[in-house]
């Protein structure tokens, strides 16, 4: 009977003692699962946010070339904008210069026409003075030290009620031709302008027309020749009788 109970004794020893060791195996069993599933997870969060991050920084890059280029491409629209700006204004830049110089060469024809129609009866002249003004290349001013010349043709003009004076406006050869006639009008202008406001002259007295370079009174080829071209030929014109009459501007 002892034997008995001590036998089952031990054996609830036993069994209390393999229980234990059950537990305690199956609970390491389970911690180093759960920690093996968290380095998993901390490693695919890393994973997941290094990914990320370069997601992000491929997207900011994409984004950057995006915004360089609708800049560069706006940049670029703009600029054609300017050019066409520029060449509309350039072509009604030269379409102006175009009109300008047909009326200088309407204006010279028609003014040799009306020269021409003037001096009909110019066989009944005598040429009774010649001067001349010099202008500086470019220039439409006078100069002061052709006021006595100047004075001198008004006083001409004045003593003699029926003289006449041509002037002939003249350029050298260089520049454009249209430019040109303007250049001998504006001289023209000039000693017209000085005769009639300083001096009194009637305006009916004055007959014109510009050259430009055409007709040149020395040659362009010599520095003195292109001076002496730079003029207005101012010819006094008297009636060979007292019955002739000086033509009048219309």
């Amino acid at each position: 009977m002892r034997r008995v109970s001590t036998i089952l004794l031990m054996s609830g020893v036993l069994a209390a003692t393999s229980g234990c060791a059950t537990k305690n195996f199956v609970r390491t069993s389970v911690k180093t699962s759960a920690d093996t599933l968290s380095a998993r997870i901390d490693t695919n969060e890393s994973e997941i946010k290094e990914l990320r991050d370069d997601t992000d920084k491929k997207v900011a890059g994409v984004d950057s070339k995006v915004t360089a280029l609708d800049a560069k491409t706006t940049q670029t629209v703009n600029g054609l904008k300017t050019d066409i700006q520029s060449a509309d204004q350039h072509a009604g830049q030269a379409q102006g210069a175009a009109t300008q110089a047909q009326g200088a060469a309407d204006r010279a024809a028609g003014s040799v026409t009306a020269l021409d129609g003037r001096f009909a009866n110019r066989n009944q002249y005598n040429m009774s003075a010649e001067k001349t003004v010099q202008f500086k290349f470019g220039s439409a001013t006078l100069d002061k030290q052709y006021t006595d010349t100047l004075d001198e043709i008004a006083s001409t003009l004045m003593q003699s009620a029926n003289a006449i004076v041509v002037l002939e406006g003249r350029t050298d050869s260089v520049g454009d031709k249209n430019y040109n006639l303007q250049l001998g009008e504006r001289r023209i202008d000039a000693v017209r302008h000085y005769l009639v406001v300083e001096k009194g002259v009637p305006v009916y007295k004055i007959h014109e027309i510009s050259f430009g370079a055409e007709k040149p009174v020395a040659e362009n080829n010599t520095k003195e020749g292109r001076e002496k071209n730079r003029a207005v030929v101012m010819t006094v014109m008297v009636p060979k009788s007292d019955g002739a009459v000086a033509s009048r501007n219309d």
